[in-house]
């Protein structure tokens, strides 16, 4: 009996630790109308860690295999302040973070273009991407 009653309160104790244990929830990153969206730390997406910046999402399609751009907007003076034409803003595209995917088929078409991240050991990870007119989620 004394058995019994010590592996129930093991049992009871185990689960209430794994319960205790708080689940890891994604956060959603809305994108703007231009496909722009901010990150505010080092992020990792795929086998690459994206820097913090503003950056345009895009998505490509070579053959059967996708792949998620995550593209750097830069932003310069212009060395003749008279014009008074404020920053310039460009890419700089070969150094594109171009990470393959998976996709998985969403319920219904998307609505709007959203960024998915979950933070994993203490680093932000980017975990899929919804592209807005699409009918699937792009899996990072």
């Amino acid at each position: 009996m004394k058995n019994l009653v010590l592996g129930g309160l093991g049992f009871l104790l185990f689960s209430a630790a794994i319960a205790a244990v708080p689940m890891q929830k994604q956060h959603a990153m809305k994108v703007g109308k231009r496909g722009e969206t901010t990150l505010t730390q080092a992020t990792k997406a795929g086998d690459k860690v994206l820097q913090p910046g503003t950056y345009v999402v895009q998505h490509r399609i070579s053959g059967s295999d996708h792949f998620v751009r995550f593209v750097e907007l830069k932003e310069v003076e212009l060395a003749n302040p008279s014009t008074d034409a404020g920053p310039v803003t460009y890419t700089e595209a070969h150094k594109a973070g171009e990470i393959p995917c998976k996709v998985e088929p969403a319920t219904a078409p998307i609505e709007e273009t959203v960024v998915y991240t979950l933070k994993d050991n203490g680093v932000l990870r980017i975990t899929k991407v919804a592209i807005k007119g699409e009918s699937v989620w792009h899996i990072l």
